[in-house]
């Protein structure tokens, strides 16, 4: 067990580093480093139960792409983001099951394929998604988030239907979208009432960040216990928690909490990616000479029709909505074909598909191996391979043609975003000088210290004026910007002195902790917090 920790925690290390080395598309790198970590002689097989994926992987990642998404932003483009999560992921299964079904696939091996990979990944969204605009990362965001539970329901009734072949009727599928959708939300919000309710009381940020790391396993097992979707549940529950948290949480949890929360994803992140190149190899040899050969022409057919699928709903969802909807707001947020192309090709998939192929029993109720799983299986991993190898080097491309055919109303969306967040800083600095002389005399504050601070705010109101003027360039902006860039490398002098103090044995190590972590927060109120990717 200790050997496998090791080889996996080196094998991430590994895989990270040669991709930001030779800037190469990390996920990949990950799957080939995964799928030479399985050759290593006398290495205990590495599996992983699909399940564990599913239940534990899969909520906290979900929740924290919750917890950082734009509320605002999912209400301004809702319908399309549903559309897209819920009606998309349908169609683009049943083509890819009848497709399938037409190079040689049972219809039911089919339609557990279309159910796996018709959910795009929000991880591999998050990793590969650069440079595609703020708005429709929110809608490629906010989609992967929903479909995962659309893609669980259809993924049920394929396997109902390929191993009774039973005949699903209208009824009984859409009953079950619906208590999935509805049940998963319903449980989303109550979980979140409540665990914002106990929250407030927990004074400890240690024990009110573990707490919070729970409460998407609390929301996804509940739900599941009713046959709704615990994803959804995720879902919903992290964006309550992003709109009602900042009112309680504290400063050492917040932040303790972006620090552990960004870890804890990059490493599962990397790790789900490479255990799509642990489980390769066996599913390789799973297949015989025969069977493999159609089963890469199957692979190649089925991302054709997945592709082209996602591409033919995007494109008649979109004419339909012009015509139905004339409104003057709707006009505004019309698309380009550029755009809508961009939207296509970040449609990533990743080992979360993979994962659903994976849950599909061994054996039938019967004791009889489960017909086609190794194809299943395999095809599955070569449609996610296939995503993020052609996606990932053509969606560079696709974003660069968009800039250079940009979306008129695009200019005015990012002038906007740009202006609300400077009337944000220019507001909250407004109200807190208004705020300030009450703050001063409740805590009976001398009038040095208090000037100090109105000081150090009006300068904050004076730049961010200038910055709503459009005059970044201003005197006063130039000398902020030189003062910060002095105080930084004076923070850096102050460290390596009080380094060479701890060395020559003036000082105790603790006294060295103490002043780092100073330094530390000073250095981080200067640039920013850190960027957890």
């Amino acid at each position: 067990m200790v050997e496998i920790l090791i080889v996996i925690g080196a094998a991430i290390i590994i895989g990270n580093t040669i991709a930001e080395k030779f800037k190469l598309i990390a996920p990949l790198v990950l799957i080939a480093v995964g799928a030479l970590v399985s050759f290593i002689p006398h290495l205990p097989p590495i599996t992983v139960d699909p399940h564990l994926v599913l239940s534990v992987f899969l909520p906290l990642l979900l929740y924290w792409e919750a917890l950082n998404i734009s509320l605002r932003g999912i209400k301004r483009t809702f319908r399309g983001i549903m559309l897209n999560g819920t009606l998309m992921v349908i169609f683009v299964a049943v083509s890819v099951g009848l497709v399938g079904h037409l190079v040689g696939l049972t219809l039911g091996a089919a339609l557990l394929i279309g159910a796996a990979v018709g959910p795009t990944d929000a991880t591999a969204v998050a990793a590969l998604g650069k440079g595609i605009s703020p708005r429709q990362m929110i809608v490629l965001r906010a989609e992967s988030l929903i479909n995962d539970g659309t893609a669980l329901v259809v993924f049920a009734l394929a396997l109902e239907y390929a191993t009774d072949e039973v005949k699903i009727t209208a009824t009984h599928a859409i009953g079950s979208f619906l208590l999935s959708f509805v049940g998963g939300a319903v449980v989303g919000l109550a979980v979140g009432w409540v665990i914002a309710r106990i929250g407030r009381f927990v004074e400890s940020h240690m024990i009110a960040s573990a707490f919070r790391m729970v409460t998407p396993f609390i929301a996804f097992f509940l739900a599941e216990e009713i046959e709704a979707s615990g994803v959804l549940a995720v879902v919903v529950t992290g964006l309550y928690m992003a709109q009602v948290g900042p009112k309680f949480v504290s400063m050492q949890s917040r932040v303790l909490a972006r620090q552990v929360w960004g870890v804890a994803s990059y490493i599962l992140n990397s790790l789900l990616f490479l255990l799509v190149g642990l489980y390769l190899p066996a599913t390789v040899r799973g297949l015989n000479s025969d069977s493999l050969t159609h089963a890469l022409l199957a692979t190649v057919a089925i991302y054709c029709a997945m592709m082209l699928a996602r591409w033919i709903f995007g494109e008649t969802i979109i004419r339909l909505i012009r015509m139905l909807d004339r409104r003057p707001s709707q006009k505004l947020r019309r698309t380009t074909v550029f755009e809508r192309l961009v939207s296509t090709v970040a449609g990533f998939r990743g080992a979360i598909s993979l994962a659903v192929a994976f849950s599909i029993p061994e054996t039938l109720a019967n004791g009889e191996p489960f017909p086609y799983r190794d194809q299943i299986i395999f095809v599955t991993s070569g449609v996610v391979i296939l995503s993020l190898l052609v996606q990932g080097l053509l969606l560079p491309k696709v974003v660069e043609l968009t800039q250079k055919n940009p979306n008129p109303l695009e200019a005015q969306r990012s002038q906007a975003d740009a202006e609300e967040f400077k009337e944000a800083v220019r507001t909250t600095a407004e109200r807190v000088l208004e705020d300030l002389p009450q703050l001063v005399e409740e805590l009976d504050v001398p009038q040095g210290p208090a000037d100090r601070v109105r000081g150090e705010w009006e300068r904050k109101l004076t730049i961010a004026t200038s910055w709503q003027a459009g005059n970044e360039e201003n005197e006063r902006v130039a000398e902020v910007s030189a003062e910060n860039a002095l105080r930084l490398r004076v923070i850096q002098s102050a460290r390596q002195h009080i380094i060479d103090l701890r060395d020559a044995g003036r000082i105790d190590d603790e006294v060295l902790i103490a002043m780092m972590d100073r330094y530390d927060i000073e250095e981080m109120r200067l640039v920013g917090p850190i960027e957890m990717e």
